[in-house]
């Protein structure tokens, strides 16, 4: 039984678990592996898919709602973005420990991105004032990680 349960937690620094993967980016940030990539744009909205891991041994909460997440036209302009949720049930969750989690949040926009970044470290809730900018381009792929 401890083999099975040994199996299915989630190994840190691995940015691996069973059945998921970690694509794009990938950091560190206290308890948390995280990983974003950018998806394909929707017609009206950029795509970020996240994945992370609970490197500790005690839960931690996780908050993807209130994760700044700007976009940049062609023309240079800046938005910040916030995610598609019109019934308003996104909220920040508990991730137990050893365990990973994902998910693919769309932002809405009325212009295309060329590019958009998200400060990775605001997704762990205890981060406090620390910052990690990821940035991708329009192919999805990393453009740079940034220290504004």
């Amino acid at each position: 039984m401890l083999v099975a349960v040994a199996g299915c937690s989630y190994n840190p620094g691995s940015f691996s678990y069973p059945r998921r993967t970690f694509p794009g980016q990938r950091t560190t940030v206290g308890c948390l592996d995280i990983s974003v990539d950018r998806r394909p744009d929707m017609p009206d909205a950029a795509v970020l898919d996240y994945q992370f891991g609970n490197r500790c041994d005690t839960p931690v909460v996780v908050d993807l709602v209130r994760v700044p997440v700007v976009g940049r036209a062609a023309n240079g302009d800046e938005v910040a973005l916030t995610p598609f949720d019109p019934g308003q049930e996104m909220m920040a969750k508990k991730l137990d420990a050893r365990q990973a989690g994902g998910e693919a949040i769309a932002y809405p926009t009325t212009q295309p991105l060329v590019q958009v970044c998200v400060d990775a470290a605001a997704i762990y809730a205890d981060a406090g004032d620390e910052k990690r900018w990821l940035c991708f381009g329009t192919n999805r792929s990393a453009i740079a990680e940034v220290t504004p």
